[in-house]
């Protein structure tokens, strides 16, 4: 009888699991990211405390400058609105831009479309449901936020609600955006439904915009909503999502330092997740020769950018003689605490700066 007690002890905590597993709804198919439910009550005063759980799309990790480019992207909903956070490194911050002209300072580009039908991430912008706008927290130098929409389309919603609020920090920023739904009369927001997202980040440096970076496209969403992503609206982030949502929540970039004192070594550098490192636990750069065979497995080791706001990175390197340029793939490889794979990552081949190519 003791014996059976132990096995009825030890089976049903990994059925509850397997029973949560189950129920948990899998993602549609394309989908490339998701937006988490948002807590009873989100006020947006620029404190991104409601965004603890949400998904985020880290940007900009791997540029030179650690001290202005790294930012973080979170994604939120409820039955009123859709609810966007971002997070910056930033010590040069500022937006000289006049009001209908916001993309020329620090400040975000964000691409929406809710359509239905066939006209879901078309390749043409139109006033019934799909909107390209602008937002900041900053007048010159001040907190001050402001919203635009794009020139050319500026009947896309009638700015029911929308809200955009800041506060700076001694990193950098924190900025919420809230768009509700009622300017998309034709949507209805419930778990399951599909929208298309794209992000972007401008970059001014304290004067004109000298830099851009994509969440999950390239400046091809300038031009039309068929390059935005489609996001799934989800109660929670899953861990069966983290296959489909990985490159966007993890991305990852390889190159070679062009200062090196032994012989020459190319690196993997992977973004950690801020809110769901937690799940993460062994980190793999996997090499194949272009017939796909496997060259070599290179653990990557945690580096951490700053600790207030969670921005953290992990870092692998393997000889270049190993691997040379333009003759093999490289798939970083992520586990979970048990050791099972959760998601497999390459490198972003597109460019998203201010011009076209590497």
């Amino acid at each position: 009888m003791r014996a059976c007690k132990l096995l009825l002890m030890s089976v049903l905590p990994m059925l509850f699991v397997a029973s949560a597993f189950a129920g948990a709804k899998p993602l549609a198919a394309g989908v490339r990211g998701v937006a988490t439910r948002a807590p009873a009550k989100v006020v947006i005063d620029g404190d991104l405390s409601e965004f603890r759980e949400a998904f985020c799309t880290p940007v900009n990790y791997f540029h030179p400058d650690q001290k202005n480019r790294p930012a973080q992207f979170f994604y939120m909903w409820d039955d009123e609105a859709f609810y966007a956070g971002l997070r910056t490194l930033d010590q040069k911050r500022a937006n000289h831009a006049p009001d209908d002209r916001l993309w020329e300072g620090d400040g975000v580009e964000w691409y929406f479309d809710t359509r239905r039908g066939d006209n879901f991430r078309s390749t043409t912008w139109t006033n019934d449901g799909s909107v390209h706008c602008y937002w900041t927290g900053l007048t010159v130098k001040e907190i001050k936020p402001r919203f635009c929409l794009r020139p050319g389309y500026l009947d896309a919603i009638p700015k029911v609600g929308v809200e955009v609020a800041a506060r700076e920090t001694k990193y950098g920023m924190e900025v919420e955006f809230k768009m509700p739904w009622k300017n998309f009369p034709e949507f209805s927001a419930k778990e399951g439904e599909v929208i298309a997202v794209d992000a972007e980040l401008c970059y001014s440096d304290g004067g004109p915009r000298v830099d851009r970076f994509f969440a999950y496209g390239s400046p091809l969403s300038v031009q039309q909503p068929a390059s935005l992503a489609k996001v799934q609206l989800v109660n929670r982030l899953e861990r069966q999502h983290w296959k489909q949502c990985g490159p966007v929540l993890m991305p990852v970039r390889c190159d070679t330092a062009w200062s090196q004192k032994n012989k020459p070594h190319a690196h993997g550098i992977i973004c950690l997740p801020p809110n769901h490192t937690d799940m993460v636990g062994k980190i793999v750069f996997r090499l194949t020769d272009l017939t796909g065979a496997t060259l070599g497995d290179f653990p990557a080791k945690t580096q951490p950018m700053v600790k207030a706001g969670n921005f953290a990175r992990a870092y692998a390197s393997w000889p270049n003689d190993l691997a040379p340029p333009a003759a093999h793939h490289v798939t970083a490889i992520i586990y979970d605490k048990q050791g099972k794979e959760l998601t497999r990552i390459a490198p972003r081949l597109v460019s998203t700066s201010m011009r076209q190519g590497y």
